[in-house]
């Protein structure tokens, strides 16, 4: 059954985020939350929607063979840019079948990925209440069950030792993280993992936003760093980051912005090979996305 669970400090929790911040990700996930209501299968979803996200829900549905999650990769990574350290996380907490898992931050895409790739069961925890409303309908669509709970990274609102899995999609570097990942930590069960995908402060990204401008309008939001990553391997003694995409994620984002239409599957071809060059020449301490990995 799909259920939102109200926060006894609601209140506070929403008051934790810039209100600008706010505006941006209520407005956007309720203009999303129109768009699936007026839907009765998620096989309609890109004639109301341009998520790459939903989109990539829609296809793991009507796939006749879902293969062995995170394989086939162009049926499970939605996150274009970022869809090497996208797959990293995903193969570092696989399998998943019978696990219990997390997904936090976010409109819920990943809970209902994890479900339908054998998860036991699937939660949410956003901050934004229309993120967990979206949670809800695309489960809806998708046929499946999650549970939401209004809460923060830094306040997880469940027991100790509740999940398998945390997934946290560009999302983290909303976090303090000096309070987010001991938080993690306490909730995940003995030998559980958590996993993150995020921007990364890599060389000439101040240069960057200056010319095309941040991805997201109207949010403040910091790319992670070695700063801001330290809190997780001095709470979790099994942790590494990994970085991607150094020679070809900053010119295919900026290519969007010129006009130009990139698939996940492109990047994700382009971006391997970038991550096997930079590989044999020492250069992936250059990515600008990474997936940050951890197990208890």
């Amino acid at each position: 059954m799909n259920q939102i669970v109200e926060h006894s400090n609601a209140e506070l929790i929403r008051g934790a985020i810039p209100q600008n911040e706010a505006v941006h990700y209520e407005a956007v996930a309720n203009q999303e939350i129109e768009s699936l209501r007026s839907i009765s299968s998620i096989a309609q979803v890109q004639k109301v929607s341009d998520s790459v996200s939903f989109a990539g829900l829609a296809n793991i549905c009507s796939a006749s063979d879902r293969g062995d999650f995170p394989e086939p990769a162009r049926l499970w990574l939605a996150s274009t840019f970022e869809s090497t350290a996208e797959h990293a996380a995903f193969k570092f907490l696989s399998p998943l079948r019978g696990k219990t898992v997390l997904q936090l931050g976010g409109k819920g895409t990943e809970a209902v990925k994890m479900i339908l790739a054998g998860a036991k069961s699937a939660h949410l925890v956003s901050p934004v209440e229309s993120e967990l409303v979206c949670g809800h309908e695309l489960a809806r669509l998708c046929g499946v069950s999650i549970e939401s709970k209004l809460g923060l990274g830094e306040s997880i609102p469940y027991p100790d030792e509740t999940f398998d899995v945390i997934y946290s999609a560009g999302s983290a570097h909303h976090f303090k993280t000096e309070e987010a990942f001991p938080e993690i930590h306490r909730v995940l069960r003995k030998n559980g993992k958590f996993a993150a995908i995020d921007p990364w402060r890599a060389p000439f990204y101040r240069l960057g936003i200056g010319i095309f401008g941040k991805r997201e309008k109207g949010v403040n939001c910091r790319p992670m760093d070695r700063e801001r990553v330290a809190p997780l391997t001095a709470t979790f003694p099994c942790a590494q980051v990994q970085q991607f995409g150094a020679l070809s994620r900053y010119p295919m984002i900026a290519a969007t912005h010129m006009g130009m239409t990139i698939s996940v599957n492109t990047a994700w071809q382009v971006m391997k090979w970038d991550d096997a060059f930079c590989k044999v020449l020492g250069l992936r301490r250059w990515g600008s996305c990474v997936a940050i990995l951890a197990e208890k």
